[in-house]
């Protein structure tokens, strides 16, 4: 049966509470724009549904902490409501963990477009082009589960093309013999879309990126379902300020000068691939030799920030060169761990635990006498067990050197 085609705007995660953060200093030329970047990029998303003239938007939650925004972020929401309202946009909202139904606050009044989910049992309202029902959308606002049950979503009767709204987890399995066409989620920061094959399960992520590891591109996908069902996603970029996290490779060769250029060189590169939004740029210096150790164990890094933030951080756009740290190798090298000395017996010890990811190391006999009761310290599996024990090795080494500098 062949439906009538529309198109929505699938946005989640504002956080309108919460400005970027993660950087140690904000250059004063930065600062407004870290305090306006939640809003405007929300702002955007908006402005992406009144653009590409949309049927509805769905909202997958968190996007207001109302009592840690203060009067201006349901103030905000409200004013975009009623600019979707006023070219007959409906809007279906299911609250997340820092948004509930209830949270809201009272004296303000949604207007009649805005659809707000309930927590527990899913309610369901229908879409209708021209008195014909277009497409059925489930949803509710987020209960104490951590995942979500695909069950309670379910539609009672199959015809429809139908839209689960809600914020939390879901396997890619859960939803694989479901009546549900779309699962329109929140709760990731980053866009993801589990499933591509029907039923589909998106997450559009933020709108802004808020801290250095959130990086790439941002923003609200626009999703597109044609006569015969099919689903197509767009995503729409809405961030105003995008973090980057560059990694530059040297050798012992390597000289300062040609470290330089490296930079220079991927920076020109950056300000071509986005040149109308600020980027926010941590580097890692991967590699041996010199130049790794200085920044390492010296004030290099500072220098190589300072140089790049007056060259390339002051803009329109700025690229802003947010910190710089060296990339420990692999494994220490090979000369060191066979040494007999307190330097190698802990290379050994580290490489020992390397190769043996299982192995448990309680440290809590050198936590301090006052830190906090019941507090233990262990070693992370997976990589970051491997990241931890590098940087312990490099660590070993420059405290166990003395003043070594090639060692």
């Amino acid at each position: 049966m062949a439906n009538w085609p529309f198109r929505f705007v699938h946005a989640s995660d504002f956080h309108l509470e919460t400005p970027p953060f993660g950087v140690t200093e904000v250059p004063e030329h930065l600062r407004e724009l870290f305090l306006e970047a939640a809003y405007l990029s929300a702002q955007r998303v908006f402005e992406t549904a009144l653009a590409e003239q949309v049927d509805f938007v769905v909202l997958s939650g968190d996007l207001v902490h109302c009592r840690r925004a203060g009067p201006r972020g349901p103030l905000f929401l409200l004013e975009q409501f009623e600019r979707l309202a006023g070219r007959d946009i409906e809007v279906y909202w299911a609250g997340g963990r820092v948004d509930p139904p209830e949270s809201w606050p009272p004296s303000l009044r949604l207007p009649a477009n805005v659809h707000v989910f309930a927590k527990g049992r899913p309610e369901e309202w229908i879409v209708r082009h021209e008195d014909s029902p277009v497409a059925r959308i489930v949803g509710a606002s987020r209960s104490e589960r951590e995942r979500l049950a695909p069950a309670p979503f379910e539609p009672q009767e199959p015809g429809l093309f139908t839209i689960a709204v809600a914020h939390g987890q879901i396997d890619a399995q859960s939803p694989a013999t479901s009546r549900v066409d779309y699962w329109a989620l929140g709760g990731r920061h980053a866009r993801a879309t589990v499933s591509e094959a029907m039923p589909v399960v998106h997450y559009p992520g933020s709108p802004q990126g808020r801290q250095p590891d959130e990086t790439g591109p941002h923003g609200c996908t626009l999703v597109r379902v044609d006569s015969e069902r099919n689903v197509r996603l767009s995503s729409a970029a809405t961030d105003v300020m995008r973090w980057r996290h560059e990694r530059i490779a040297v050798e012992e060769q390597t000289t300062r000068a040609s470290l330089d250029a490296q930079l220079d060189e991927r920076m020109t590169r950056l300000a071509a691939t986005s040149a109308s939004t600020d980027q926010l740029v941590t580097w890692t210096i991967a590699g041996a030799g010199p130049l790794v150790r200085a920044i390492r164990r010296g004030p290099l890094a500072e220098e190589l920030l300072a140089r790049l933030r007056q060259r390339f951080g002051q803009g329109p756009p700025a690229i802003w060169s947010v910190a710089m740290s060296a990339e420990p190798p692999a494994a220490p090298p090979a000369p060191l761990r066979d040494q007999e000395n307190i330097r190698g017996d802990f290379l050994r010890r580290i490489a020992q635990l390397a190769n043996e990811p299982d192995e448990l190391l309680r440290l809590e006999s050198l936590l301090p006498a006052d830190s906090v009761a019941g507090a233990s310290a262990w070693l992370p599996e997976g990589d970051a067990r491997r990241a931890v024990l590098r940087e312990a090795a490099m660590l070993g080494i420059d405290l166990l050197s003395g003043e070594e500098p090639d060692s």
